[in-house]
């Protein structure tokens, strides 16, 4: 019986290392579940918000536009502003307004139940990995906090995107 038991236990223990949950090694997300980083414009938009991984692979759930110096990317509650021309391989500040800004919101079921303004953010950045003006492709990596006294501090990590985006 004690020999039984033993098999049993080492195989429990075997069949739980060897499970997959989601996470990395680190026990945070599996940000290998978040789009590709790209620069083909896939229509692809997503990240990491206090540890749950968002999609959005609908290119009807988000909106991307650069018109007369200004960029603009919402989708998933987030609201990211480029305030000037857009560069590639620099990094734009989320919270000085001369660079950029951002702005969030949690719904339920169509009803606005937290907004953070963009003078709310603790910190955030967004750098354009790849950008065309011929193509109309605009590809890259974002991340910021921000509070509300009323709600839950909001973390995007590992933020992605790359749309297509109109003129």
């Amino acid at each position: 019986m004690k020999t039984l038991l033993t098999f049993v236990l080492f195989t429990s223990l075997g069949l739980c290392i060897s499970c997959d949950l989601g996470l990395d090694s680190d026990g945070g997300p599996d940000v290998d579940d978040l789009p590709p980083l790209t620069t083909t414009g896939e229509n692809t938009f997503g990240y990491v918000i206090n540890g749950d991984i968002i999609n959005i692979t609908n290119s009807l759930s988000f909106t991307a536009f650069n018109q007369g110096g200004f960029f603009y990317l919402g989708g998933g509650g987030i609201k990211l502003y480029r305030l000037g021309d857009v560069a590639t391989n620099l990094n734009y500040s989320l919270v000085n307004f001369d660079d950029g800004k951002v702005e969030f919101s949690v719904f339920d079921d169509q009803n606005q139940l937290c907004f953070y303004d963009s003078t709310r953010t603790i910190n955030g950045n967004l750098l354009f990995t790849y950008f065309s003006r011929e193509k109309y492709i605009a590809s890259g990596i974002f991340e910021f906090s921000t509070v509300n006294d009323d709600c839950d501090t909001i973390r995007v990590t590992d933020g992605r995107f790359d749309v297509q985006y109109t003129p």
